[in-house]
């Protein structure tokens, strides 16, 4: 009975403690952004949901794809406003998106993803970069979908490819 205490407390004060990283140890921590990445996790919750990973209504969700050239050519203020503004555009769909009634499992998996990017957006903003916010600058379209497979894949691939960028032009400012 006392190790099993101890071990939740443990876990408890392991929760605590990573609840209360800054910025800039997103920045500097690829574990701390490995916490942070929840895409694997919800994608096996996605294959145990009975059901279909439809929702009822399409959603539109950002380009995420990368023109390298021109990506290397922005501003860091550019780049993180082009980051923020594709989760922007993720959590107001996810905000309309619904599944279908009586698919709880994919309702929790939906409200998971709002927060987790909540967290994302919370962190970027708070990110001491010089100089403005600055519009983004988008060269790709939005697409369309109805599913929340394709929803997780898109999401993923965000914070793998422009955030990872993103975090790779700030890592001049970790100690």
């Amino acid at each position: 009975m006392a190790v099993s205490r101890l071990l939740l407390l443990c876990v408890v004060f392991s929760e605590v403690r990573r609840s209360q990283m800054g910025p800039l140890d997103f920045v500097c921590s690829p574990a701390a952004r490995s916490y942070l990445n929840i895409i694997e996790p919800l994608k096996t919750a996605m294959r145990s949901c009975s059901g279909s990973d439809r929702l009822l209504l399409p959603i539109h969700l950002p380009c995420v794809r990368i023109h390298k050239q021109t990506w290397d050519q922005k501003s860091v203020q550019q780049k993180r406003a082009s980051v923020c503004a594709a989760l922007g555009v993720f959590l107001h769909a996810l905000g309309s998106a619904k599944s279908q009634p009586g698919l709880d499992c994919q309702t929790s998996i939906l409200k998971r993803l709002k927060h987790n990017i909540q967290n994302h957006l919370k962190i970027l903003k708070n990110l001491e970069i010089q100089g403005m916010l600055g519009p983004p600058e988008t060269g790709c379209k939005s697409q369309e979908t109805s599913s929340l497979t394709k929803t997780l894949d898109l999401y993923g691939r965000l914070l793998q490819g422009q955030m990872e960028l993103l975090l790779l032009d700030l890592s001049h400012t970790c100690p």
